[in-house]
């Protein structure tokens, strides 16, 4: 046991391994120097690009409330805008209900009639 005590004693070192001066500060900056910043760091560190996204998203959720409410309404007026054929079938000017085709021949002579009888007053 004395010779194993022995041998691990000489195998220590005499004093302890300490760094050089700075090395600590060397080894940080190289790290910082290889260390590459991503677009996306960019936007959590500059409060500009920060703004900016959020107006961007403010603006595309504008936008696509906008876009939809746009459509359904285009819809809606689609639906209440008649057909040249409905029009054509109606008397006095009223609009008739839809022409559907559960007879279309009765449908064909309506629409034929109608076309036949229509006076324009020119004035």
């Amino acid at each position: 046991m004395r010779a194993q005590a022995l041998l691990f004693r000489s195998l220590r070192p005499v004093r302890e391994a300490e760094p050089d001066a700075g090395f600590y500060g060397r080894v940080l900056n190289r790290i910082d120097l290889q260390t590459r910043p991503s677009v996306w760091s960019l936007f959590g560190e500059s409060l500009f690009a920060r703004r900016l996204a959020y107006a961007s998203t403010a603006f595309l959720v504008l936008l696509g409330t906008f876009l939809v409410s746009s459509t359904a309404g285009m819809q809606q007026t689609a639906a209440l805008t008649p057909t040249p054929e409905v029009i054509l079938a109606g008397d006095d000017g009223q609009i008739p209900p839809p022409v559907t085709m559960q007879n279309p021949q009765h449908d064909r002579e309506v629409v034929l009639v109608n076309l036949a009888t229509y006076q324009q007053d020119f004035q």
